[in-house]
């Protein structure tokens, strides 16, 4: 028997915090691709908080 149930790597994630995981992975994932596709925008931040010192 297992003694330790928590341990096991699944325990306690149901299908829709997984769903939820896997999406705000992928929004994460699609932000950096916009990111790098668009560096005029990361030139512009950085300069906006670079202003700021």
């Amino acid at each position: 028997m297992d003694e330790h149930p928590s341990l096991s790597g699944h325990a306690g994630r149901t299908p829709f915090k997984r769903v939820l995981l896997m999406l705000a992975v992928t929004l994460g994932l699609g932000g950096v691709f916009y990111l790098y596709s668009h560096p005029q925008l990361v030139i512009m931040l950085s300069d906006q908080v670079w202003a700021c010192f």
